[in-house]
């Protein structure tokens, strides 16, 4: 008993000296004796959310003597109908407070970086900021309906520091032009699965693809970071002018593979894929009247599923970037004539109406695709395209394959 006891007091010492040399590291080489604002940007980690970065707000705290962070990226799978939420883009996201040696401890667990850089608000600007941080954080205030472009962590924290500067950081960003739009950032920050790169490419409407300025790009919290470098603060009565943001202090840095600066498109891919799955149910096809009943059904089960999903997305949830899906021209729930195809070809045959009507379903897909392109979204649409044609072609190759036969007597009749 004794030794355990002891072994626990052991733990409990290390746990300490371990805390204490985090708080210590915390401190950087910010000097916390003026209780300074500090803006700080946590870099990739491993899943899928925390692809996109990660920022938060520091201010000192008279209460407890030391810095607290105010995040609002704080979220939880268990809370009710958590699922339905996120599906339907009524996410709920809540601003929580920590300390900094409490944050760079879990941060340096989960191996990303980070980076702290001074806000140099004058001094009625910080005590502003810390009254309306504390206000925030109220059970009352705290919680936000999450928008994963226009109203997450990032955002806040960018509307936040706006607010107590008078609008300056607002009227210098927008005239700062972005990077690529909303689309081109996903697609680069999702490039490392080749199916969440993909499916975010195909739920995303047009709207997702206009030409972000940096207040727009400042979603992602190191765009946010880069863009605040460039603002300067007016003169007050008691600060000349400045930049709002001090040169960088990493806290903690990652060993992880940095982030791509870009992406080119992955037409090749996609038509590799395609034309596998094309190639499979061809076989099918070639296999017999079974086969081709089993290929046919398969497609269009999925075709439709994926239709119905999008069609939601766009008019029954909140999800913006959802709508004006020109997905829609090549996956919708009109393909489902494909499975009452599939029992023609195991009874009598494909009548004539209903291969017709696959071949204008094949037409509208490449219809729509070539409006997609003309319209400027040539990547994406030529993306998604050489994924699913080759199966749509699959579909109206097997319907002719097993047309239904007319009888000797009716052709004589």
């Amino acid at each position: 008993m004794r030794l355990r006891d002891g072994c626990r007091a052991l733990v409990r010492v290390w746990g300490l000296l371990l805390l204490l040399a985090t708080a210590l590291a915390a401190q950087g080489s910010i000097d916390w004796s003026r209780k300074p604002v500090v803006l700080l940007t946590m870099g990739q980690g491993e899943e899928v959310f925390e692809k996109f970065g990660h920022n938060a707000i520091v201010v000192w705290d008279d209460a407890i003597g030391e810095p607290v962070v105010y995040n609002w990226g704080t979220f939880d799978f268990e809370q009710p109908n958590f699922i339905g939420r996120f599906l339907t883009g009524d996410t709920k996201y809540w601003l929580a407070r920590s300390t900094l040696a409490q944050t760079i401890a879990q941060y340096r667990y989960l191996n990303r970086t980070l980076v702290a850089q001074e806000v140099q608000l004058a001094p009625g600007q910080r005590v502003r900021l810390v009254a309306m941080l504390a206000e925030n954080a109220l059970e009352q205030n705290r919680y936000y309906r999450y928008d994963y472009y226009r109203d997450n962590c990032s955002t806040r924290v960018r509307d936040a520091l706006d607010a107590v500067t008078g609008g300056v950081i607002r009227r210098t960003m927008e005239q700062q032009p972005g990077e690529g739009s909303y689309r081109w950032q996903t697609r680069r920050l999702l490039a490392y699965s080749a199916p969440l790169y993909f499916g975010s490419q195909l739920v995303l409407g047009v709207d997702a693809g206009r030409p972000l300025s940096g207040w727009g790009e400042a979603f992602l919290p190191r765009s946010l970071a880069q863009s605040l470098m460039r603002v300067e603060l007016p003169a007050t009565d008691d600060v000349p002018a400045r930049p709002l943001l001090a040169p960088a202090d990493t806290l903690f840095r990652a060993e992880r593979t940095a982030e791509p600066s870009t992406v080119p498109p992955r037409v090749g891919l996609a038509a590799v894929i395609g034309a596998l799955v094309g190639a499979v149910l061809l076989g099918l096809v070639r296999w017999g009247r079974v086969g081709a009943a089993a290929a046919m059904l398969t497609w269009s089960i999925a075709t439709t599923v994926v239709g119905v999903i999008l069609l939601l997305a766009w008019f029954a949830t909140r999800h913006e970037f959802m709508a004006n899906n020109p997905s829609v021209a090549l996956l919708n729930p009109i393909w489902l004539l494909g499975v009452v195809a599939a029992v023609m070809v195991l009874r009598s045959g494909v009548s004539p109406f209903m291969r017709s009507a696959l071949r204008w379903l094949l037409i509208v897909a490449v219809t729509g695709t070539a409006a997609a392109v003309l319209a400027g979204h040539a990547e994406s649409a030529m993306e998604i395209a050489a994924l699913v044609l080759p199966g749509h072609a699959a579909v109206v190759y097997a319907a002719d394959r097993y047309k239904r036969r007319t009888s000797a007597r009716n052709a004589l009749s």
